[in-house]
């Protein structure tokens, strides 16, 4: 028993002190920012890979990285030129139009708008991450899977929240933050996926590892 014990013990430090690495790699390779797609593709890639499926990290984050720079980077330069958009015209109908105009109630609707482009953004890394697929289609596969999983979609939308309050509460956890948030979308984003693999797909991937 103490054995047994043990074993869990050591496993849960371990795949902490990974969390905690891969996150810092995330942070690292996001720095220039316009890298940020693609350190979140490899993120949540490695969070696949070693911490739910147990596979060793070694230059796992950075053959990911690597592999899918051009096509996350690309469409990270797209995602940043709407949510710029989208934030202007958030701030314009709260801070410069008159409380009274009939506009100024549009903030809301821009605010909606700019969550759904955030989870929108959580479904394409995520999926560039896991599938190979056409810079095209991967925009418009990632927006269809979040229109027909709106229930998921609004749990993603929750975890976002759950995350700035607990790094809110808990200032250290932001050295954990990118992993632990990678960690907490894995299963409901594979529960997504799954659905749409088919059984021969998913037979194929467990047999990988």
């Amino acid at each position: 028993m103490g054995r047994f014990f043990n074993s869990r013990f050591f496993d849960s430090l371990t795949k902490a002190t990974d969390v905690l690495i891969l996150g810092f790699f995330f942070a690292i390779c996001s720095i220039p920012v316009f890298t940020i797609g693609a350190s979140a593709t490899a993120l949540y890639y490695t969070i696949h890979k070693v911490v739910y499926k147990g596979r060793g990290y070694d230059r796992e984050f950075f053959r990911s990285f690597k592999e899918n720079f051009k096509q996350a980077t690309l469409s990270w330069l797209i995602f940043s030129l709407i949510f710029g958009i989208l934030a202007g015209d958030i701030y314009i109908t709260r801070n410069m139009l008159d409380p009274s105009s009939p506009f100024a109630a549009a903030s809301i609707f821009f605010l909606v708008l700019f969550l759904l482009t955030m989870v929108w953004a959580i479904y394409h890394f995520s999926y560039i991450a896991r599938f190979e697929n056409g810079f095209k289609e991967s925009f418009k596969v990632s927006f269809i899977f979040m229109i027909l999983n709106l229930g998921w979609s609004m749990v993603i939308v929750l975890l976002c929240a759950a995350i700035l309050v607990l790094m809110y509460y808990i200032p250290f956890l932001i050295l954990f933050a990118p992993g632990l948030f990678a960690c907490g979308l894995h299963p409901v984003l594979e529960k997504v996926f799954r659905k749409y693999m088919t059984p021969e797909d998913i037979a194929k991937e467990e047999d990988s590892y």
